[in-house]
């Protein structure tokens, strides 16, 4: 089995909350974060060293057709010190992703295409509905919290 670092973060961004005002909750962002120091990071970057923005794609397959995510790059580097390249996809709310079942997703580079699996369901809250993740898979191995995969 090939090993690998893959980190896949749900994020929700926060919203301000208050009495006297209106508040929404924006749609929540998917984040993979690949470790620069890893060998997959290899798979997302181009001849010239740079990220091979027109490899990569992120979509749903829905019949025959791959409904593609709009996709933002960025680097990221916590407190360990590793660099990290971020893919962050904004996903919709109903009946997409955050169905209450399992959903298949997939990220696709140059030289290989991961199916991510993603079970999870939209709650109410006092600002509107927010998206809840209960399990991460990426190629048939469950992410475990911090949805981190070796």
């Amino acid at each position: 089995m090939k090993k690998f670092l893959f980190l896949a973060i749900m994020l929700i961004t926060l919203t301000y909350c208050k009495r006297d005002l209106d508040c929404s909750t924006p749609p929540p962002e998917f984040i993979l974060l690949v470790n620069k120091n890893s060998e997959l990071y290899k798979e997302f970057i181009n001849q010239e060293g740079k990220i091979d923005k027109a490899s990569i794609f992120f979509y749903k397959q829905v019949g025959n057709e791959k409904k593609q995510y709009d996709i933002v790059f960025g680097t990221f580097k916590p407190k360990n010190n590793n660099d990290y390249l971020q893919i962050i996809i904004s996903l919709w709310f109903e009946n997409d992703v955050y169905t209450g079942k399992t959903e298949t997703l997939y990220l696709q580079n140059a030289s290989k295409t991961y199916k991510i699996e993603v079970n999870g369901s939209m709650k109410s809250g006092e600002c509107g509905e927010y998206a809840v993740t209960n399990e991460i898979r990426v190629d048939g191995t469950k992410i475990e919290v911090p949805y981190l995969a070796k």
